[in-house]
């Protein structure tokens, strides 16, 4: 499989994550744009969310690069794993709050703080993360014991 443009990842992750909301039963709007911060607007029983996704391409991908700085405390992050060089396997999604993504940080040598990344091996094994979209339920619900 050829390597994918940093566009086209970020464009099939927004969109594997859309479709598996809409699978769940919410109501998906994608947002268009380049500079946006906020991917996905997600309604469900009248209330709206927003959501951040963050993609990776490939089985072998060691993290997701991100300025902390950015993260906004009202919005849900979903982590992709694309797994396009393995076309048989499934995208993994993990569902993080502002405040996990914050406390999940590491920062890179040569940046510090202002260039942080998330450990694609020491996300997928906090079972918490993986296809937890009842985060997202608790957060539309307001009976959230998590601060997002």
């Amino acid at each position: 499989m050829a390597l994918l443009e940093k566009q086209q990842t970020g464009i099939a992750c927004e969109y594997y994550v859309a479709g598996e909301l809409s699978r769940l039963g919410y109501n998906v709007s994608l947002t268009f744009g380049s500079t946006k911060s906020i991917d996905l607007l997600v309604e469900k029983d009248d209330a709206t969310m927003a959501i951040q996704v963050k993609g990776i391409q490939r089985t072998k991908s060691i993290c997701w690069n991100f300025d902390k700085r950015k993260v906004k405390p009202n919005i849900l992050y979903v982590l992709v794993n694309l797994h396009a060089d393995k076309i048989d396997e499934k995208p993994e999604f993990f569902v993080l709050t502002s405040k996990e993504m914050i406390d999940n940080f590491r920062n890179t040598p040569s940046n510090g703080e202002k260039r942080t990344y998330l450990d694609y091996k020491r996300i997928k094994d906090i079972l918490e993360f993986k296809n937890n979209w009842q985060k997202i339920d608790a957060v539309l619900n307001r009976k959230s014991s998590f601060a997002i």
